[in-house]
C-alpha cells in the first residue's frame, strides 16, 4: 500500500470516527423542513454563549466553595464541625450526582434537555437559599452538599450534549470558549462573595450567589435550541465491548487522576495562601486567579486542540501541570509565586472539560460515545467526591507553609499519572489505526473500540508526534 493511500485511509477512518456524529445530525436535520442546517456560524455562537452562561452559573459558582471552605474553617461557623466535614461537603457539591450520570441521561431522554436544565436550576437555587438558613452541620450537608450537586449535574450534563450539535470544524474551540465561562464565574463568585462575606456574612453571600446563578441560567435556557429534541436518546448503563478494551481503562485512569489533582488544587490553594501569613481576601484573589487563567487558557487549548488533536493537547497540558505543581507549589513562600502558579494551573489543569468529548469520540466512535461517557463520568464523580477529603487529610498538623507539602505531592503525582495515561492512550489509538489500515479487519470491526492492540505496539506508537492528529 502506498504512503498516499495509507494517509488517505487514515483520514477516512478519522472522518468516520469523529465525523459520524455530524452525519447523524445532518441526516436528522434533512428530514425536518422547519430548520436549515447551519454549522459554525450565526446562531451557533448564541448557543455557545448560552453554554458559557451555564458554565458560569454552575462550575464557576461551584469553584467559589474555596471561599466558603476557608470561612467555615477559620471562623468555626458550625460548632463541632471538622475540616474533614467541610471538605466532604465540598466533595458532595462537586461530584455526588455525577456518579449518577446514566440516570440523568435517562431523565433527559424522557423529558428533554431543556426541561432537565429547568429542574436543575430550581434545585440549585433552592439548595443555596436553604444553605443560607442552615445552622446545623447536617443541614449544610443536605443543602450546599447533596442538593446543590444534584442541581449542578442536572444543568451541566444536558448542556454538554447540545453544543456539539452546532459545530463541526470549530467544535473544540467552541467548547473551550464555553468552558471559559466556569473561569469567568469563578472570578466573579470568588471575589464577589468574599466581599459580601466581609460586608455582611457568609449566609448573605450564599443568598446572593443563588439569585445571580438562577437568573443567568434562565437566560441560557431561553437562548437554547436543541436540534435533536424530537429524537429519543438511546440509553444503556453498560457496554461489554467498551469495557473489554484497554483504551477504556486508560481513559478511566485519566479521569480519576485528573480529578484528584484538579480538585485538590482548586480547593486548597486559597488555604495554602493563608498559611503563608496572608489575609482571607488575598487568599480569595489567589483562588480567583485560577479562574482568570482558565478564561485565557481554555479557549487557547481549544484552538490548539483543533489543530493538533485533543488527546495530544491534554497530554501536554497535564504533563505541564505536574511540572508546575511539583516545581512551584512545594517551594512557594511568597504571594507572587502563588499568583503565578494559580494563573498557570488555571489555564491548563481544566483541559479535560473542553477536550474530553472529542477525545472520547476518537477513542470509541460516535455509536459508543453515550454509554462510554456515562460510565466514565460516574467514576469522575467518585474522584471528585473523595478528592477534597484526601487533600485536607494530607495537610500536616503544624503551622506554616510546609503543612501543604504532602498535598502538593499528591496533586503533582496525580497529574503525572494522568499525563502518562494520555500518552499511552495516544499510542493505543494510533496503533489501532495502523492495524485498521493493514486491511486485516472487516468494516464492522473498524467501527469497534474492541480492536486488540499489543502493549508493544501501543508503546511504539506513543512516541509518534509528527504528522499525526489524535
Amino acid at each position: 500500500m502506498s504512503q498516499d493511500n495509507t494517509q488517505f485511509d487514515k483520514e477516512k477512518i478519522e472522518e468516520r470516527n469523529i465525523g459520524g456524529e455530524e452525519e447523524e445530525v445532518e441526516n436528522s436535520e434533512k428530514d425536518s423542513d422547519t430548520e436549515t442546517l447551519v454549522f459554525d456560524r450565526g446562531y451557533c455562537w448564541v448557543i455557545c454563549l448560552a453554554c458559557f452562561l451555564i458554565n458560569f452559573g454552575t462550575w464557576g459558582m461551584n469553584s467559589g466553595f474555596a471561599i466558603y471552605f476557608s470561612v467555615y474553617l477559620n471562623n468555626d461557623t458550625f460548632p463541632g464541625a471538622s475540616k474533614i466535614d467541610y471538605a466532604a461537603i465540598g466533595g458532595l457539591a462537586f461530584g455526588t450526582t455525577l456518579i449518577f450520570t446514566p440516570l440523568i441521561n435517562y431523565l433527559q431522554g424522557v423529558v428533554g434537555p431543556r426541561a432537565t436544565i429547568v429542574i436543575g436550576n430550581c434545585f440549585q437555587f433552592t439548595s443555596l437559599m436553604l444553605a443560607s438558613w442552615s445552622r446545623h452541620l447536617w443541614q449544610l450537608y443536605l443543602t450546599q452538599g447533596l442538593m446543590q450537586s444534584a442541581g449542578l449535574a442536572l444543568i451541566s450534563l444536558p448542556a454538554m450534549t447540545i453544543l456539539p450539535q452546532f459545530f463541526k470544524k470549530r467544535r473544540v474551540l467552541a467548547g473551550g470558549l464555553a468552558t471559559a465561562g466556569s473561569g469567568a464565574g469563578g472570578v466573579v463568585f470568588n471575589l464577589g462573595m468574599q466581599k459580601i462575606v466581609e460586608v455582611k456574612d457568609v449566609f448573605w453571600a450564599l443568598r446572593a450567589q443563588s439569585i445571580i446563578s438562577f437568573g443567568l441560567i434562565w437566560i441560557a435556557i431561553i437562548l437554547f435550541r436543541n436540534r435533536s429534541e424530537h429524537h429519543k436518546i438511546e440509553f444503556t448503563f453498560f457496554d461489554r465491548e467498551v469495557v473489554s478494551s484497554i483504551g477504556f481503562y486508560l481513559a478511566l485512569i485519566y479521569v480519576i487522576t485528573c480529578m484528584f489533582g484538579y480538585v485538590v488544587c482548586l480547593y486548597t490553594l486559597a488555604n495554602f495562601t493563608t498559611s503563608l501569613g496572608y489575609s482571607e481576601y488575598q487568599a480569595s484573589i489567589a483562588s480567583a486567579m485560577i479562574q482568570v487563567g482558565s478564561c485565557f487558557g481554555r479557549p487557547l487549548i481549544g484552538l490548539l486542540a483543533d489543530k493538533y488533536g485533543a488527546t495530544t493537547l491534554a497530554f501536554e497540558a497535564y504533563a505541564l501541570s505536574a511540572v508546575f505543581v511539583l516545581a512551584m507549589w512545594i517551594p512557594a513562600r511568597n504571594y507572587a509565586t502563588v499568583m503565578v502558579l494559580a494563573f498557570i494551573l488555571g489555564g491548563i489543569m481544566g483541559t479535560i472539560w473542553g477536550t474530553f468529548a472529542p477525545l472520547l469520540a476518537r477513542l470509541v466512535g460516535i455509536r459508543k460515545m453515550n454509554v462510554s461517557f456515562s460510565m466514565l463520568w460516574a467514576f469522575l464523580g467518585v474522584a471528585g467526591l473523595v478528592s477534597p477529603v484526601i487533600g485536607v487529610s494530607l495537610v500536616k498538623d503544624i503551622v506554616g507553609p510546609t503543612q501543604y507539602e504532602y498535598c502538593a505531592l499528591f496533586a503533582g503525582v496525580s497529574f503525572a499519572v494522568c499525563a502518562l495515561s494520555l500518552f499511552l492512550l495516544r499510542g493505543f489509538v494510533l496503533a489501532r489505526d495502523v492495524k485498521l489500515d493493514s486491511g486485516n479487519t472487516d468494516h464492522d470491526l473498524q467501527e469497534s473500540i474492541a480492536v486488540n492492540v499489543s502493549v508493544g505496539q501501543m508503546l511504539k506508537h506513543s512516541l509518534r508526534f509528527r504528522n499525526v492528529k489524535v
